[in-house]
């Protein structure tokens, strides 16, 4: 017997642990047509390398520059704005993971087709089989990992050298792996077989803070042969930075565990039923608010000049930990005899110590007279390596951009830009294909920024 049913709300759960986060995706619109690669003529780099704030501004328009990103698709949600509550008929899903993969600086030009095949179940006397379709790539040999980090540009007062500043941060990750015998069935759509356990185990955390800077950056060797001082023109120099924080925690959820379930003698006989068991504790702040956690960390960079060659090197939120001073944890599991959810409290008022994922860079940059070109590997929070190249040259006041980058689901993206500068304003345009959320399509974005030379 072959039954069909169509995907709806109620694998959602299951759906949103294992769908690829929004992995580094670029807001500045120089950047993304670019290939989103870091350098030092755009000062908000200054975020993932603190050692850029050091690097001398010129008057050159392509070496002395700061965006401020468009929300353009802020205009695109509000305007037909994803149910959130479950309960209502209009609830999609997919339509709320891709909100949260996909933030909403940038206009959808083109929306990527979603993972939205049928999942097609074949049932007999002793068998079962589940082919999920398009859905199989969810679920890797290697296990899932998503995690994001939103750190507001940061609120920084000072000199070049010598700053200050305060910036929301907080941070969301989880980590689902499957035994093999699960992962088979379902990204290999395997026969379920008898006599066998299938598990997966889960680790999510998430947490919030206010961190509070301080920090410095300065040139290690100066300008050396450098024209007008210029270390991007020639010559050599390097700079270093380091950015001190303390962390006021506001709020933390973290939850492990593990599920499993056994199949019997016979797949769906009446004598030896299906075996469920699962075994989570979550631990969390039970009053949320200002001061609830106290923690240090730091985020540290250099880069070198040589000869036209710019090498950048950042890390952030290096042994960034939070104390918590009031934490409860409970453990749930599920009682088969009673058919029921059972809750143990196991502490309460207990304190804890979170960390906050390292995230980096290491990025390269060469400048001839007429064009610049470089590449960008970063480091993202659920430890991922994203690799990106990009390109720029100048036809008098019009940028020409392009760049690729390494995407979510592995699959390589094109990126394009340009736009316009008139006195010291400019607007940048780009162009990119993303395939984030729960797809492996392409879609295609537009991204704007004001440009301040």
């Amino acid at each position: 017997m072959r039954t069909r049913l169509v995907i709806l709300g109620a694998v959602g759960a299951t759906l949103l642990l294992a769908a690829p986060a929004a992995r580094a995706q670029v807001s500045d619109a120089r950047r993304l047509g670019m290939g989103g690669i870091l350098l030092s003529d755009d000062r908000q780099s200054a975020i993932q390398n603190v050692a850029y704030r050091a690097v001398p501004r010129t008057n050159d328009p392509t070496e002395s520059y700061k965006s401020i990103p468009l929300p353009l698709g802020l205009i695109q949600v509000l305007a037909d704005p994803p149910e959130f509550d479950p309960k209502n008929p209009n609830f999609n899903v997919f339509q709320t993971i891709s909100l949260i993969s996909r933030t909403p600086w940038t206009l959808q030009l083109i929306k990527p087709e979603e993972l939205s095949s049928d999942i097609i179940v074949d049932v007999g006397q002793d068998q079962l089989v589940v082919n999920l379709g398009d859905l199989q790539s969810l679920f890797p040999s290697g296990g899932s990992k998503i995690g994001t980090t939103l750190a507001t540009p940061n609120l920084e007062f000072g000199t070049a050298n010598i700053f200050g500043g305060v910036r929301p941060q907080s941070e969301a990750r989880n980590s689902l792996n499957l035994d093999p015998t699960l992962q088979a069935a379902l990204a290999e759509a395997a026969p379920f077989s008898p006599n066998t356990i299938y598990g997966a185990d889960d680790d999510a955390q998430a947490q919030a803070a206010l961190a509070f800077m301080l920090g410095g950056a300065l040139p290690l060797l100066p300008p050396t042969d450098a024209p007008d001082g210029n270390p991007r023109k020639g010559g050599k120099a390097i700079y270093g930075g380091m950015r001190a924080k303390y962390l006021r925690g506001i709020a933390l959820w973290r939850a492990q565990g593990h599920a499993q379930f056994a199949t019997g003698d016979t797949i769906f006989g009446s004598s030896t039923p299906i075996e469920t068991q699962y075994d989570i504790d979550v631990r969390q702040t039970p009053n949320p608010g200002f001061g609830e956690g106290n923690g240090f960390g730091a985020d540290a960079g250099v880069v070198f000049f040589v000869d036209r060659l710019e090498v950048g090197l950042g890390v952030n939120d290096i042994a960034a930990t939070i104390d918590w001073k009031d934490t409860n944890l409970d453990n749930f599991t599920y009682d088969s005899v009673n058919n029921v959810n059972v809750k143990t409290p196991v502490s309460r008022g207990e304190s804890y110590k979170s960390r906050f994922p390292t995230t980096g860079s290491f990025n390269m940059v060469y400048r001839t007279k007429t064009i610049t070109f470089g590449g960008t590997l970063d480091l993202t929070a659920n430890q991922l390596w994203i690799p990106r190249v990009g390109m720029e040259t100048w036809l008098g006041p019009t940028p020409l951009r392009g760049g690729l980058y390494v995407g979510a689901y592995s699959r390589l993206q094109f990126t394009a830009g340009s736009g316009f500068k008139i006195g010291k304003m400019g607007l940048d345009l780009a162009l990119a294909t993303h395939s984030r959320g729960l797809t492996d399509k392409r879609g295609l974005e537009l991204a704007a920024s004001l440009a301040i030379y």
